[in-house]
C-alpha cells in the first residue's frame, strides 16, 4: 500500500537521491528528458517550501515524489485545452526505479485528482517528453487525452494530456 503526504525539507536528500536513480534509468532507456540541469535540488525545495510536494511512501521509504499544484508554465496557453483553467498540474513527477511498476505513480494520480475534486477543480493537466513511453502510457492508463504539444527544454515536443474531473454532487 503507498500513502501520499507532503514531503518534508529534510527529506530533500533522500528525494534528490531517488530523482538521480530515475534519470540514470529514464536515460538508460533512451530518454534525455531529465539530466543534471533538471530537475535540481532547488525544484524540489521550492516546490517543498510552497507546500506543492508530495512523497508517496511504501512503509517507511519514500517511493516517488510528484509537485501537484494549480501553476500551468506558460507554453501551456497555447494547447487547446477542453476545460477552462484552472487545472491541477502535475509536475516532476519521479518513481523509485525498483518500485515502477509497483502502483505508486497510480497512486499519485488518483492523489492528485482527489485533491483537484476537494479544491473543486475540474481538470487535470500533465505533460512528458515525446520519448518517455513509460510515462505516456501511465497517463493514458489514468484516464488522460493528448491535448496537443509544447516545446519547453528540449528540440522535441512535449505532449500534453488533460483529464476532465467530474464533481460530485453532495
Amino acid at each position: 500500500m503507498v500513502e501520499i503526504r507532503k514531503a518534508r525539507p529534510d527529506e530533500l536528500e533522500e528525494i534528490c537521491a531517488l530523482v538521480r536513480r530515475a534519470v540514470v534509468r529514464m536515460n538508460a532507456l533512451g530518454n534525455p528528458q531529465w539530466g543534471q540541469d533538471y530537475p535540481t535540488q532547488d525544484h524540489y525545495r521550492a516546490d517543498a517550501e510552497r507546500g506543492e510536494l508530495y512523497a508517496a511512501l511504501s512503509g517507511p521509504r519514500i517511493a516517488g515524489v510528484a509537485c501537484i499544484n494549480t501553476h500551468q508554465a506558460p507554453e501551456y496557453a497555447g494547447v487547446p485545452w477542453t476545460t477552462a483553467s484552472p487545472a491541477v498540474v502535475i509536475h516532476r513527477m519521479a518513481v523509485d526505479p525498483c518500485m515502477q511498476r509497483q502502483g505508486v505513480g497510480r497512486s499519485l494520480f488518483r492523489f492528485a485528482e482527489a485533491l483537484a475534486r476537494r479544491q473543486g477543480v475540474q481538470a487535470m493537466r500533465i505533460d512528458t517528453y515525446s520519448l518517455n513511453a513509460g510515462m505516456q502510457a501511465l497517463i493514458l492508463s489514468q484516464g488522460f487525452v493528448w491535448a496537443g504539444e509544447v516545446h519547453l527544454r528540449r528540440e522535441l515536443p512535449y505532449p500534453c494530456f488533460e483529464k476532465q474531473i467530474a464533481q460530485q454532487v453532495s
